[in-house]
């Protein structure tokens, strides 16, 4: 499948609510717990999901879209999230991340249309990408990271599934 705005959009434009149905109003013992040690629990990818909005997708779109490759995307931490939101509660983060997502769709739709999807700009790290890669990467980020947090969540009852884990990969899964 070939990265479209409009079926980008649509997952884009579903995010928030998904991470609403999946985390609002959970005890602690759901949304800190995580996979082991260097792993994420799900209040941390929240985190992580709502700075990354903030000094991200949209920010290097304006770079490709004003400088094209003559310069470089800043690099991005993408555990700052975790200090600087660290305290929040997860439904102001969800609040949050909801809102700067509808700012950044609306800035999409105002900024680019299908012929700038080629586009280049360059990474940090890996060089000259498109800006289609960009779009299609913060796609598929959300999916990674809401399948992280599923993965989290299910790994908390590894051991009370029982004779059960045996039909439940996810709870194997790395």
């Amino acid at each position: 499948m070939e990265f479209s705005l409009e079926q980008g959009r649509e997952v884009l434009g579903r995010t928030p609510e998904a991470l609403r149905a999946m985390l609002s109003g959970l005890s602690e013992g759901w949304t800190a717990g995580d996979e082991g040690p260097g792993t994420w629990s799900p209040y941390q990818v929240l985190g992580h999901l709502t700075h990354i909005e903030e000094v991200d997708w949209i920010d290097r779109t304006r770079i490709i879209l004003a400088h094209g490759t003559t310069r470089a995307f800043e690099p991005v931490d993408r555990e700052a999230g975790f200090t600087r939101l660290k305290g929040w509660p997860v439904g102001d983060l969800l609040e949050r991340f909801a809102s700067i997502r509808t700012s950044n769709l609306s800035a999409l739709g105002e900024l680019v249309n299908a012929n700038d999807l080629e586009r280049r700009g360059v990474h940090p790290d890996f060089g000259e990408v498109s800006l289609g890669q960009l779009l299609a990467t913060w796609v598929v980020h959300d999916m990674n990271h809401l399948g992280q947090i599923v993965k989290a969540m299910a790994k908390q009852y590894t051991a009370a599934v029982g004779p059960w884990r045996a039909f439940l990969p996810i709870v194997d899964a790395p």
